[in-house]
């Protein structure tokens, strides 16, 4: 049996929804020149407040401490699993981001002072190293309102932000790239629009070799409800709204390239508009997925080093609710044909429970996919062939006592060779601890 390291990095808050260890989250856990970094919450007081906590060690160093700094001048009291952390660094000038406790509110935005990322000293890390909370982005003047799901993407020197805009159900995307020479976030404009529904992406990533960005998402139709048009109606801010993920349809995808500017599909076909990118839009449609088809949404996505897409979702199309891997191979033939579709065999999910995660490694040109127990707590690590998922699909490593949605440090995988999942682990007591667990890429073969 595989024995990873385990980290504990501190005391889950006690709430009813999760602040921690959620899917969308891009990135709670990164890794930048040789430190790894972790984005959560934490409190004082058991029903207290939250405060937002950054944590960092050397990944070179397994034993290594993990510091912690925690800002004491904001204090998080919704509670509500939308209200995550999200942190990104930009490699150009050295600076830490953070976006925190957004569900449809004007945008929470830190920013560190340039080269701290570099600056490892521990007398370094503390809260006077980062800059008071904006509500716009850097360089910009006007306030970001309606902000849900902040992710962070590093490109190269450059750092792209993207969040959605508007209410589930209808809201879109927008994009901005933050330029290190200037410190400043320019403004992409509205990429993703949903019309009469919003675009639920999967995630957001960067290949390095072609220097292009690619998405992938699902399309959340909006069902009128009452109150929808009542500007002072809070019940698209609830845990679960009125628009639920019965309404979720399809898999589309997009890449761009120029720096997020000109928009592809597939098939390579240019799609990019004066307005955006029609979320509906037929030539961005890898497969037809109808409605009440068991869809969730924000599970996983993830560009492997050879330019290969991988999409980790679920459907019930077969009749049987099941994970499913949806592969696009590099350099594909033009004609939209190259993508497939596998169900994930002897592990079955619920349409609604924890959502997991996929991520390819180099070194031993193998998919990993995280997966939580939607019945049980416990999550399992299975790997299979790059290109056939089915030929050689098995669980390498299984344990018992996690909950929430595991989150994978995609940087540490691809430049030290460890697998780093952040979840939560139960306590005998009844709590949850946030921890990290850190696996030799070697042991899980």
């Amino acid at each position: 049996m595989v024995t990873p390291t385990t980290y504990i990095l501190g005391d889950d808050p006690n709430t009813t929804h999760r602040l921690n260890a959620c899917s969308f989250q891009q990135s709670a856990i990164t890794t930048f020149s040789g430190h790894q970094y972790a984005g959560f919450y934490t409190s004082k007081l058991s029903l207290g407040p939250r405060q937002v906590t950054l944590a960092r060690h050397d990944i070179t160093k397994p034993t290594s401490p993990w510091q912690c700094l925690t800002f004491e001048d904001y204090q998080q009291t919704t509670d509500d699993g939308h209200n995550a952390i999200s942190i990104g660094i930009c490699a150009g000038d050295g600076t830490i981001h953070i976006a925190f406790d957004h569900h449809c509110d004007t945008l929470k935005y830190r920013v560190s002072r340039q080269g701290l990322a570099h600056d490892t000293s521990p007398t370094s890390w503390k809260p006077e190293n980062f800059g008071p909370i904006l509500s716009h982005l850097p360089g910009q003047s006007a306030d970001l309102v309606n902000v849900t799901y902040p992710r962070f993407l590093p490109a190269g020197n450059e750092l792209f932000f993207e969040c959605r805009i508007g209410k589930a159900g209808a809201g879109s995307d927008i994009l901005y790239r933050y330029d290190s020479k200037t410190a400043h976030s320019v403004p992409l404009g509205t990429y993703l629009i949903g019309t009469k529904c919003n675009p639920y992406p999967n995630g957001l990533s960067f290949h390095q070799g072609t220097n292009t960005l690619h998405v992938t998402w699902t399309n959340r139709h909006f069902i009128d409800y009452e109150g929808a048009n009542d500007h002072t109606s809070t019940a698209h801010k609830a845990q679960a709204g009125p628009n639920g993920p019965e309404n979720n349809e399809g898999l589309y995808h997009a890449y761009a390239t120029n720096s997020g500017t000109t928009w592809h599909s597939s098939r390579r076909e240019l799609v990019t508009t004066p307005s955006g990118l029609d979320s509906q839009d037929t030539r961005l449609q890898v497969k037809d997925i109808p409605r009440n088809s068991g869809i969730m949404n924000q599970e996983a996505q993830h560009v492997d080093v050879h330019g290969g897409i991988h999409v980790l979702n679920r459907e019930s199309t077969t009749g049987q609710e099941s994970w499913v891997h949806y592969h696009c191979p590099p350099d594909g033939d033009g004609d939209g044909g190259r993508w497939g579709f596998a169900p994930l065999p002897l592990i079955y999910p619920t349409p609604t429970g924890p959502r997991g995660k996929v991520v390819y490694c180099a070194k031993t040109d193998a998919v990993l996919f995280v997966l939580p127990s939607n019945t049980e707590n416990e999550v399992i690590i299975a790997r299979s062939r790059r290109d056939n998922v089915r030929a050689d699909f098995r669980v390498v490593w299984r344990g018992v006592g996690f909950v929430g949605e595991p989150l994978v440090d995609e940087e540490a995988l691809l430049e030290f060779d460890v697998l780093s999942i952040f979840m939560l682990k139960e306590t005998e007591m009844g709590g949850r601890k946030i921890i990290v667990l850190q696996f030799d890429v070697d042991d899980l073969v």
